[in-house]
């Protein structure tokens, strides 16, 4: 047997074995002002990326009735895609779970359009209810949770060890629960209540709860304690549980093993595993607070993806370098599955070996409307054979791509529609039109943003299509003759 069909007959037994131990949980109801919808439901992968995976969709009938099947072997977070809301729910292997929706509302262009816009969050109401049923017990749980932490927060009262005690011990009277997930969850939200009301030690908290200790890196209590005790770890230094001041030389040295080392020597940490965790902590906080070169934080990230013992932990490396290149010139372009209006399919791949001018417009945005020309001009000056030019209308409505290409029947590129794919105007980081963005021929960012067309974008992709011509030209030479 060949090495290729080892692998594969290898994966197929594997996930036969996953699934085998897997159980069913079914998700209903009925939603009548979602008739004709398809609906979709997401898992949250982890606490670090923050990935969301499709995990199931249901057609919503004409009497409204739908039904959701997703196979878990453990406990899952998951939301419905509710446009301007995500209906929270626990997913729970064997069970058949019978919720209620609210009704339908519109999402508006500028609010799907705006970086800062978050759909609201819920959990959803059950209308069967098990015994120990975590949609009851954790929404019941947080709503008194809560309240005691806004009092904590807001209110002058002085908090000791007795005080928050009493608070603790009247919340678990109210929640008697053999559910493991739960008590968990319980004593997870009762070391953050501690620490915020009396400053309990986060010294004590790691000792206590994470030194090892089992990593409950789908737990949302867990995560929410985790990120209080280590953000930033590697930006200032240390925390005030942890402090290695050798941690930001080893990721300047891009060195994910000397990494691993340095904090596996503080007693607090000690296991390989929490050391990954801490590093993929690390590694996101960096990225987002933009102190450390980025290349660098990919070179550890990649390391860790290949060196971690944990499938889960390289997974999330591979996240984590994947969004750490997006949009970083030198680096892949985020991928387009898009059509034009005569349903003509359009990804990068089909513009392989040419640049691509890439442009975001909006029909409403004055200053794309102003470009439109000068785009027609550089159309006439770089032949389609050298220069594809891609336009994505993002509009609410598909109409609105038919009428742009009626109103200027000299546009000769592609047209396409956004198709309501916001994780493609994520991706690409969409906050004003136009926006352009450069690619060369094999699929790799290199201006971003690119200039418009008013910004002398001609003599811009001028230079650079020379430059890269003549790369092309110097690798033959080097393939041909031998030159190294």
């Amino acid at each position: 047997m060949n090495f290729r069909k080892f692998v594969c007959t290898s994966l197929v037994l594997v996930f036969s074995f996953l699934q085998s131990n897997a159980q069913t949980d079914v998700v209903s109801g009925n939603a009548k002002t979602y008739a004709g919808d398809t609906l979709k439901m997401y898992s949250i992968d982890d606490y670090i990326t923050k990935n969301e995976t499709l995990i199931s969709t249901a057609i919503v009938d004409a009497d409204g009735n739908f039904s959701f099947e997703v196979k878990v072997k453990d406990v899952v977070l998951a939301y419905i895609d509710l446009t301007v809301f995500k209906g929270l729910i626990f997913l729970q292997p064997n069970r058949k779970q019978v919720i209620v929706l609210p009704e339908k509302q519109r999402i508006a262009i500028q609010d799907q359009l705006n970086p800062y816009f978050r759909k609201t969050e819920f959990y959803v109401k059950m209308l069967n209810k098990y015994n120990d049923d975590l949609n009851y017990l954790i929404p019941a749980f947080d709503k008194l949770y809560n309240q005691s932490m806004t009092e904590v927060y807001y209110t002058r009262r002085r908090y000791t060890k007795a005080s928050t005690d009493s608070i603790e011990n009247y919340l678990s009277s109210q929640f008697v629960s053999s559910n493991a997930y739960f008590s968990e969850y319980k004593k997870y939200r009762f070391a953050l209540l501690d620490y915020t009301a009396y400053h309990r030690s986060k010294d004590d908290i790691v000792k206590q709860l994470f030194t090892n200790q089992e990593i409950l890196q789908n737990n949302p209590a867990y995560s929410e304690l985790f990120d209080e005790l280590f953000s930033n770890i590697f930006t200032n230094g240390k925390t005030s549980a942890i402090s290695i001041p050798g941690l930001y030389k080893c990721i300047y040295d891009k060195s994910y093993y000397s990494l691993r080392k340095t904090l596996q020597a503080d007693p607090k940490v000690s296991t390989e595993r929490f050391a990954d965790y801490l590093i993929l902590k690390g590694l996101k906080d960096s990225y987002y607070s933009d102190s450390f070169p980025k290349d660098a934080l990919v070179a550890v990230a990649d390391s860790l993806a290949t060196g971690s013992k944990s499938k889960d932990f390289k997974k999330i490396a591979a996240l984590l370098s994947e969004r750490f290149t997006t949009l970083l010139c030198g680096y892949s372009a985020p991928d387009i599955n898009l059509s034009d209006i005569a349903n003509n399919e359009y990804n990068l791949q089909k513009s392989s070996g040419k640049f691509v001018y890439l442009t975001f417009y909006n029909p409403n945005s004055y200053s794309a409307i102003s470009d439109l020309e000068l785009i027609k001009q550089v159309r006439k000056d770089f032949p389609a054979e050298v220069l594809d030019i891609v336009t994505i209308i993002v509009s609410q409505d598909k109409n609105d791509v038919q009428k742009f290409v009626e109103s200027n029947k000299d546009i000769n590129w592609k047209v396409l529609w956004y198709n309501f794919d916001t994780e493609l105007i994520k991706n690409y980081n969409i906050k004003a039109f136009p926006t352009y963005y450069l690619i060369n021929p094999n699929g790799i960012l290199v201006m971003n943003p690119a200039p418009s067309p008013q910004e002398y974008f001609n003599e811009k992709f001028t230079a650079i299509f020379r430059n890269w011509k003549n790369e092309q030209y110097r690798q033959q030479y080097r393939d041909n003759k031998g030159v190294k």
